[in-house]
């Protein structure tokens, strides 16, 4: 389980790496846009990510929806980094139908604290109870690129970027349309993905297992490399700060499910190609992000309760949590 959780973080950290000076602080852009405009924006876009790079408090409302056929999946919660620590509440929801299913209708509220490399995730099970997992995970690296991101950092977000373009620019606020290299997001993946399997406990390793995950891997990679990944961000030239960010990450998850079908030695049962066909033409997951204000510090506040009677829980599962 540990492992498991170790790899999805390693995962989100890569994602949210492209993504993260954007709390400090559509479609390709349009080729007969001219090289003047286009370095004009880019120049807008470094501005911007050098001006909100050291904002060492954020708080902030992130969700995520993931939409398929007969299937939608959500997640809302409000979040605060602060130097090495991550605090966060919020609810994790699963709609499911089908002609087989029937209708499963879930909503699990939890809480996550973070302080540096351990993360204590509290969530609610079916009956009411409150249970806790804590696992080590790589977002204390995510928390310092946030908060204390290096020169070579900043230039590294930078680099990311293939084009820019401005949709809105005002008195009062400015919006860039941004696209990222795939190949150097997939190339940051697999660095990322590597340190973090060399620091895992190698030996209980399964062969066939790690077969399995190495060609899973392979197929993000090919999917982040063939994908256009792109996030609109919206400014506030007086003070700033990021107003909201939303990116959409449907290609990643679309060209990977492809990478899987089009592999010839893959021999995948019908019942799964039917699965990721449905990934592959179907599938939309998008992020939007949204900085508040201080004020909002209050609902992140873990309830004692919740801390006293928690019982840790080795391996959760859905069966636990509350299915209305």
């Amino acid at each position: 389980m540990n492992r498991i959780l170790k790899l999805v973080g390693t995962i989100f950290l890569t994602v949210a790496f492209c993504f993260s000076f954007m709390l400090n602080g559509a479609e390709a852009a349009d080729s007969k846009t001219s090289k003047a405009d286009a370095k004009k924006a880019m120049r807008m876009f470094r501005e911007s990510i050098l001006a909100t790079a050291n904002d060492h408090n954020q708080i902030f409302h992130q969700f995520f929806i993931f939409i398929l056929p007969e299937f939608q999946s959500e997640l809302d919660f409000k979040g605060k980094i602060t130097g090495h620590s991550l605090d966060v509440a919020g609810s994790f929801g699963l709609w499911l139908t089908g002609k087989d299913a029937g209708i499963i209708d879930v909503e699990v509220p939890f809480y996550i604290q973070q302080n540096g490399d351990t993360m204590t995730l509290y969530y609610q099970q079916e009956n009411k109870n409150w249970a806790k997992n804590s696992v080590p995970v790589p977002l204390a690296a995510l928390t310092d690129l946030v908060t204390s991101p290096t020169r070579e950092e900043v230039e590294k977000e930078i680099a990311m970027v293939k084009d820019v373009t401005v949709l809105q620019d005002s008195d009062k606020r400015r919006t860039l349309l941004v696209r990222l290299d795939g190949n150097k997001l997939a190339d940051e993946f697999k660095i990322n993905l590597t340190d973090e399997l060399e620091k895992s406990d190698n030996k209980q390793n399964n062969p066939a297992a790690d077969e399995i995950v190495n060609k899973i891997f392979g197929y993000i990679d090919t999917g982040i490399r063939n994908a256009d990944v792109w996030y609109t961000w919206t400014i506030d030239k007086q003070n700033h700060k990021t107003g909201t960010v939303v990116v959409d990450l449907s290609q990643i998850i679309q060209e990977s499910a492809l990478a899987a079908l089009n592999d010839p030695e893959s021999n995948l049962p019908d019942e799964f190609r039917e699965i990721l066909e449905t990934l592959a033409f179907y599938s939309e997951f998008k992020a939007y992000t949204r900085l508040l204000g201080p004020e909002a510090q209050t609902s992140l506040t873990i309830p004692q309760e919740v801390i006293d009677t928690a019982v840790e829980d080795k391996e959760p599962s859905l069966d636990k949590i509350d299915n209305k």
